[in-house]
């Protein structure tokens, strides 16, 4: 036998390609040569049907008991509603939007009280309404252990076009959770590895609802976390909200207009938002400046007022994950406005907001703190309005007052994040 095998390993794999199960079966069959005390069986379906069956009773029941140990690599698919596999997954119980998340909660089910499950999978899971029952499902479940990040986007599944970031996770089926070793490397293999023991509760903030799996690792990182949650303020408690941009301009092509002009109002695009400001004047050669003002647009256009704008994507190359800028009623020339559906909206019941507290948000946004503390949850090109109510926000009068300092200075980061560290102080012995 050779040294470091684990005695009486029973393995199960399961392969939907047909033309990959004789090889794998080959590949079992030499590893129980090396190791006669490994067994191996190679099922040839579809892990999701195969899974479902064996936990609703099927054909493919289990007759032995559940798993020890599961190690993925799962597919990366969305699941539309009406799609065979998510009814075949709410037969289950279980409610997911993506492959990926089909196939851990599938194997996390299967697994025996204290089974350990190891997957590798893009990060998305760890933000966002569309896997808030799937992480519920997890962390009731399991225990985090270990969360590894590849932080490239474009390294890990650079096969398969997903442009986000990648995680290994290693989960332990209804053991107590404690302390989660978090490591991170570029994802090349080619680089060094950094890791370190956080708290729980820097990974997954108490009494979160949408239990944001948060990955914090450096100084910079646990400063950044400890700094966001001295700030007790949601944004309901600064008077604001925040909403995607109504325009969703391929679905009104014939009311969009190349440029501003009677009957119409601006439409703004990413492309308008520079240096922490919307410039209306900023052309885009592919892009529409205008929309026209009729029935059907009415309901999409916002009046006149102070906003405050937010990228809704971000490229892999761009240095800051989160671009916030400020509109200001008198620079639109217009008694309303429209936003285009890649952008978000900071408003106050629809209407502009007071203009040192639009300038304050904006600043707020664009501060290293945010940004830094904003990547420890997501890690994809997007950023959602969810994710921005997620943030904990200074008080109305610090934003205030930070937006009266803020509309008087030049938007560099070092500015930004003098203005913030001076008038939102980082403890309450500092205010």
């Amino acid at each position: 036998m050779v040294e470091g095998w684990v005695v009486g390993f029973d393995v199960t794999a399961v392969e939907v390609d047909r033309d990959l199960v004789g090889a794998l079966t080959e590949t079992l069959r030499e590893c129980a040569e090396v190791a006669p005390s490994i067994t191996a069986r190679t099922v040839s379906a579809d892990f999701v049907e195969w899974a479902c069956q064996r936990l609703d009773g099927g054909i493919f029941a289990p007759t032995d008991g559940g798993f020890d140990l599961a190690i993925l690599n799962p597919p990366y698919q969305k699941l539309a509603t009406s799609s065979a596999v998510r009814q075949m997954l709410s037969r289950v119980g279980i409610e997911v939007t993506n492959l990926y998340a089909a196939f851990v909660a599938l194997a996390l089910r299967l697994l025996n009280p204290g089974g350990q499950l190891v997957a590798i999978t893009p990060r998305s899971f760890c933000n966002g309404p569309y896997f808030r029952a799937f992480r519920r499902e997890l962390l009731e479940n399991s225990a985090l252990r270990r969360i590894h990040l590849f932080e490239a986007r474009n390294e890990a599944f650079r096969d398969t076009g997903v442009l986000q970031e990648n995680v290994v996770v290693h989960l332990v089926k209804g053991a107590p959770q404690a302390a989660v070793t978090i490591s991170t490397s570029l994802g090349s293999g080619e680089e060094g590895v950094h890791e370190e023991r956080v708290p729980f509760t820097h990974v997954v903030r108490p009494n979160d609802l949408d239990a944001f799996i948060r990955i914090v690792s450096g100084e910079p990182a646990v400063a950044a976390a400890t700094r966001m949650a001295g700030l007790e303020c949601a944004l309901s408690g600064t008077g604001a909200s925040v909403s995607t941009g109504r325009v969703v301009d391929f679905r009104v092509r014939e009311h969009l207009r190349e440029s501003v002009d009677d009957g119409t109002v601006p439409l703004l695009y990413p492309h308008n938002l520079r240096a922490g400001r919307v410039r209306l004047e900023e052309p885009h050669r592919k892009k529409p400046a205008a929309i026209a003002v009729n029935s059907t647009t009415q309901k999409m256009l916002l009046p006149a007022g102070n906003y405050v704008l937010v990228k809704r994507f971000s490229s892999k190359e761009e240095r800051r994950r989160i671009v916030a800028a400020v509109l200001e009623i008198d620079d639109l020339g217009s008694a309303e406005v429209a936003v285009e559906n890649h952008v978000n909206v900071f408003h106050r019941d629809g209407t502009g907001l007071p203009l040192d507290l639009a300038w304050g948000i904006a600043a707020y946004l664009n501060t290293t703190a945010v940004d830094v503390f904003f990547r420890q949850f997501n890690g994809h090109t997007q950023v959602n309005a969810t994710d921005l109510r997620s943030l904990n926000y200074p008080t109305m009068r610090q934003l205030e007052t930070l937006g009266a300092a803020a509309r008087e200075t030049v938007h560099t980061q070092a500015a930004v994040d003098a203005l913030f560290d001076r008038y939102v102080p980082a403890s309450a012995e500092d205010q």
